[in-house]
């Protein structure tokens, strides 16, 4: 398809066939690579996106550039000298490549090159290919010399190692031939075998094992009990039904107008029912320098919402889930998208009342499109093929998939009915007395702290963007009403244990810390308490 000669700016290609998005770049990323290596390859794609795009006006290639990149980039971009006007594309690439090049040093690229090794789930052509781009900043003389002895040393096939020192005319193709021939009849002799009596029957106990119950359908606690359920003879609050407990209530939630409240929490009492959850709420803990979202979980796959996405050209069903930060697909969903490398995470997630880490195999950044919109977003593999797909509310919103009204109230909450007039008539007189927060005065709380315990400062959650501001204004909500207090700067700070900010239902935010380390050093007190009984 040709241009018009005398409209330089018309995108040719753009009626009829539609380009995504550039992922930004993050300059700031600990990814292994050099931050000049990286921006080298990003720009790389983004000529290849303007070639596609059929973008030739130098005005718009520069704003594109700066714009596709991210804000980080634009704020560095800010910062330099003598960027040159609108139109001077060259001149804006020039600059931020000799911003980001002093950053590359080449014995350290060299370095991560001879540490290289092949992964247990990375094929041959998928070392090769990531030796290579590795490669290029090491200015290796004979880069296939040093290719064909990295896969010697690094790769994971001893048959092709013998063979190398073995035949010294073996030489990279013929080596990557070889892997080609080993990898398929490796993968062809599993399938084999994996159709055995014995692997489906293992397959069977897996399943089984999956969906079995893990606690109590009555209490939610651990089961087998002790003694007597403590739900014994209690009443639901949900059904009004006895020997159960709201928590685990598997009555069917009664329709609500639409847009009450009461149809908001039926529907989170049906989220609570882990016993129909294919994967069940899971929960972040921070490790430092890893990925800080939340997962909250992935729901009943018959019952939760769902949506057929496509991610770079590869269509599957996932669910949309509000209650999660990050999407996450599971290992046999991953298997489909050929051409997707994964890059390494940190992330720790546990299941619901669980100190088991959910392994993740990494994580990648790719587009991700609906029949409305399209969006770039990075997703989660999960170990295991049976885990499920879930997409993140953030995500969904941006492809139109979800909009949040969360200050839209039909009706207001209706009083309780069944309310005791004595304690009405208590509330009424001792108005001045009960207002605001409660606080215990003329008493000391004392804690035995273990002389013996060594401190503990843990490194923050960040916090998602879209809350912040509502977490400094709880925090200062907080610090006015005499709940907290500032530490001075000058006294030094060897407790410290992370906040977590859980969404309200009236759309402000509930600020809970995380003690349990901090717990560990409390020498327990034991007293014994009263019950009702007594």
């Amino acid at each position: 398809m040709e241009q018009q000669p005398n409209n330089p700016t018309t995108v040719s290609m753009a009626h009829s066939v539609p380009i995504r998005p550039m992922p930004e770049f993050n300059p700031d990323a600990e990814l292994g690579a050099s931050v000049a290596t990286r921006w080298k390859n990003w720009v790389a794609d983004f000529d290849m996106f303007l070639l596609a795009s059929g973008v030739t006006d130098p005005k718009r290639q520069r704003a594109l550039l700066l714009y596709q990149a991210g804000t980080r980039v634009r704020e560095i971009f800010k910062q330099l000298p003598d960027t040159g006007e609108d139109k001077d594309y060259d001149i804006a690439k020039a600059k931020l490549l000799a911003h980001f090049e002093p950053q590359k040093n080449r014995r350290y690229e060299v370095y991560r090159f001879r540490k290289a090794v092949q992964e247990p789930r990375e094929t041959l052509d998928q070392f090769h290919t990531r030796l290579r781009t590795l490669a290029q900043t090491c200015e290796f003389a004979s880069p296939d010399f040093e290719l064909e002895e990295q896969i010697i040393i690094g790769g994971a096939s001893s048959k092709i190692r013998k063979r190398a020192l073995r035949d010294p005319s073996f030489n990279l193709a013929a080596m990557l031939l070889e892997g080609r021939r080993d990898e398929q009849s490796t993968f062809q002799a599993k399938d084999i075998e994996s159709t055995s009596p014995d692997s489906a029957t293992s397959t069977f106990d897996e399943i089984d094992a999956l969906y079995r119950p893990t606690g109590c359908r009555n209490c939610g606690g651990s089961f087998p009990h002790k003694g007597l359920c403590h739900a014994k003879g209690k009443q639901c609050r949900k059904c009004g039904k006895l020997n159960h407990f709201q928590s685990v209530c598997r009555s069917r939630p009664i329709a609500q107008p639409s847009g009450s409240i009461a149809q908001r929490d039926s529907t989170q009492n049906y989220h609570s029912n882990a016993t129909q959850n294919l994967i069940r709420p899971l929960e972040h803990y921070n490790t430092g320098d890893s990925d800080d979202d939340y997962i909250y979980g992935i729901h009943s796959l018959d019952k939760s919402p769902r949506v057929n996405v496509t991610v770079d050209g590869h269509s599957f069903s996932t669910i949309v889930d509000t209650g999660a930060t990050i999407n996450v697909i599971d290992e046999r969903t991953y298997k489909t998208l050929r051409g997707i490398f994964l890059q390494k995470t940190t992330m720790k997630a546990f299941a619901y009342n669980s100190t088991t880490p959910v392994p993740f195999l990494g994580k990648f950044t790719a587009t991700v499109e609906t029949r409305r919109k399209i969006t770039a977003a990075t997703f989660y593999v999960a170990q295991g093929s049976t885990s499920g797909n879930l997409l993140s509310l953030s995500t969904a919103q941006e492809l139109d998939l979800v909009s949040l009204h969360l200050n839209n109230i039909s009706k207001p909450l209706p009083q309780n009915p069944n309310k005791d007039p004595k304690l009405n008539d208590i509330l009424e007189r001792n108005a001045k007395v009960i207002d605001g927060l409660g606080k215990l005065k003329g008493q000391t709380v004392h804690l035995n702290i273990d002389p013996n315990a060594n401190p503990k400062a843990q490194p923050q959650r960040r916090i998602p963007y879209h809350i912040r501001n509502k977490v400094k204004d709880a925090i200062i909500t907080l610090e006015k009403d005499d709940i907290i207090e500032r530490v001075p700067e000058d006294e030094p700070t060897p407790w410290v244990s992370p906040i977590v900010a859980v969404p309200k239902k009236d759309g402000g935010v509930r600020i809970c810390v995380d003690m349990r380390q901090a717990n560990e050093a409390i020498k327990r007190v034991r007293h014994p308490i009263p019950t009702v009984d007594d």
